[in-house]
């Protein structure tokens, strides 16, 4: 096998095998469903273990996240076909979709990236804990299918302002911060949806981790966060403060929803993240 496709068939926009099998064309590749019980991880290893030179992640960002899992650290190369609702990593990278996604998949340029972990687990683009794990987790999934990312800002307007919760944060062995805060945000890449720049310097190719402490409590404070996002503002330090590493550390007062690209997690007190420097390997356009 040089080349298995792992589908997810209930994402987002994604109509299933027929449609993959038309976005392929004549290409030799494998397909290969992922399950409830799995969301792709094993399907990767084992596509990596048989000797597959290309592993294709069809689906959104946790059908991606779960085969990264597996090819980061090997001498596959992930591509990718972008068919969920946020689809992270594919926009931090520029990549295309069906056909043109496809051939560049398959045939495009390689490109080293870094992964980040968190608590153990890989994720490419973001991980956080506080106020976007909750808004993630109350997002409904019938409503999430039927519009896409605008389910998200029903549940964020839900969830509005957010918890306060007091944490420690510490970079590189060193604490940086310690206070209450409504979310921390520790990224590999600097977009979000929306094309939202969270991380304005990050790049997923330089060995470091950001990290983002929102300590916005009231809605005013939110919409002034936000406005200066959007339009690329400096933001005020007592209400957002961001640094640079390698590692971080995040220790929380009580338990706190969190998520790694996306996906929902259970509510833990204390978060060990860590960069893997260009373990895995991306086909992107040649452009």
């Amino acid at each position: 096998m040089t080349a298995v496709a792992i589908f997810n068939p209930a994402s987002g926009s994604s109509s299933g095998e027929s449609k993959l099998v038309e976005v392929f064309g004549d290409n030799d590749v494998t397909l290969v469903p992922t399950t409830e019980e799995d969301p792709g991880i094993g399907q990767a290893a084992a596509a990596v273990r048989d000797g597959a030179a290309t592993v294709i992640a069809c689906g959104g960002d946790g059908t991606v996240r779960a085969v990264v899992q597996s090819v980061a650290g090997t001498d596959a190369v992930l591509g990718i076909i972008p068919e969920g609702t946020g689809n992270l990593l594919a926009s931090n990278l520029s990549l295309r979709s069906d056909r043109d996604a496809a051939d560049d998949a398959l045939h495009g340029a390689t490109r080293s990236l870094d992964v980040g972990v968190a608590n153990d687990e890989r994720f490419a683009v973001m991980a956080g804990v506080g106020f976007d794990a909750t808004m993630i987790r109350d997002t409904n999934p019938k409503l999430k299918k039927r519009v896409g990312a605008l389910a998200y800002v029903g549940s964020a307007i839900k969830n509005l302002p957010g918890t306060l919760v007091s944490a420690t944060v510490s970079v590189d062995g060193k604490q940086v911060w310690t206070g209450r805060t409504t979310m921390v945000l520790v990224g590999n890449c600097g977009t979000v949806s929306g094309g939202i720049e969270v991380f304005p310097d990050a790049r997923p190719d330089d060995g470091q981790l950001d990290i983002a402490i929102l300590q916005a409590s009231t809605l005013r404070e939110w919409i002034v966060v936000g406005w200066k996002m959007i339009r690329r503002k400096q933001q005020d330090s007592h209400l957002l403060r961001r640094f640079t590493g390698a590692t971080v550390e995040v220790t929380l007062s009580r338990p706190t929803a969190w998520e790694l690209d996306g996906d929902p997690r259970r509510p833990t007190t204390a978060l060990t993240f860590a960069i893997e420097p260009g373990v895995l390997k991306v086909r992107v356009p040649r452009n």
